[in-house]
């Protein structure tokens, strides 16, 4: 199965890339020297960048997940495949906001991208729960820290597409910026599942005791910790050893257990995390 899972990242690789390129061939070339279809050029190549960061951070994502995975069952693959069929249809439901745009294309678009996430996060579930078979508090932890900005997303994608309904061009607007929240929201969640991961099991049990708000403050002062030193790294010859120290001192405020805390632990993963 490990051969099978390079060909089938390899097989999404290349369908994302023509999904790409076709929505590129399809941007309708202005007939006649005329403002009017410069100016409609110029909104087909907006909705082009709206579907581009759609579908690249579709990518970025993908390729985190399938970087982690060692194998894959036949369960994931196919998802994966039914995921692709509908990333497949981006470039059509773009070139149908393109031609109209009105509160029906839009609303099909919008539909679209959240099946599509949606589907994004079945294969997810799949290959982190396949990784972690015999891990069950690991996938209850990737179901605590996934959940909230699942959720979130979600409900802003409903919301979304009930605006479309009313004003669509705002809608548009809102697709563009859907991405890119939901690039930093997985980013952030990759980077803590990975942290929590090298924890002991004593202190992975403490995790899952964290209410939503503890949680969130949890990670909201990693964050702040790993921003201060990250201006550090060339003026302090010692910030390593700071931020280790004061990551052990949050773990412990948060009544974690630290004395089998691995040094470095938290060096690891804050420069994962800038990575």
């Amino acid at each position: 199965m490990e051969k099978l899972k390079e060909r089938l990242d390899a097989f999404s690789d290349a369908v994302i890339v023509i999904i790409i390129t076709i929505m590129v061939l399809e941007l309708p070339m202005p007939q006649h020297d005329s403002l009017t279809e410069y100016l409609q050029f110029g909104k087909a190549i907006g909705i082009f960048f709206i579907s581009f960061c759609f579908v690249a951070n579709i990518w970025y994502q993908h390729s985190v997940l399938f970087n982690d995975a060692q194998t894959m069952n036949n369960h994931v693959f196919i998802l994966e495949f039914i995921f692709l069929a509908f990333l497949s249809l981006t470039p059509t439901f773009t070139k149908l906001i393109t031609v109209d745009t009105n509160r029906h294309t839009v609303m099909a678009y919008g539909i679209l991208t959240f099946i599509v996430n949606g589907l994004f996060m079945l294969v997810s579930y799949a290959v982190i729960h396949q990784k972690y078979s015999d891990m069950n508090d690991i996938r209850k932890i990737f179901d605590k820290i996934y959940l909230n900005h699942s959720n979130f997303l979600g409900l802003i994608n409903v919301i979304v597409l009930v605006l479309a309904y009313f004003k669509p061009e705002w809608a548009l607007w809102c697709y563009l910026t859907l991405p890119l929240i939901s690039f930093v929201f997985n980013r952030d969640d990759h980077s803590d599942l990975e942290e929590v991961t090298q924890l002991s099991p004593k202190n992975q049990d403490k995790y899952l005791q964290f209410s939503s708000g503890d949680l969130r403050e949890f990670r909201k002062k990693q964050r702040e910790i790993g921003q201060k030193y990250a201006h550090q790294r060339r003026t302090n010859p010692n910030w390593q050893e700071e931020m280790a120290h004061e990551m052990r001192v949050l773990f412990k405020d948060s009544g974690m257990d630290v004395s089998n805390m691995k040094r470095g632990y938290s060096v690891r993963s804050q420069q994962n995390r800038k990575g």
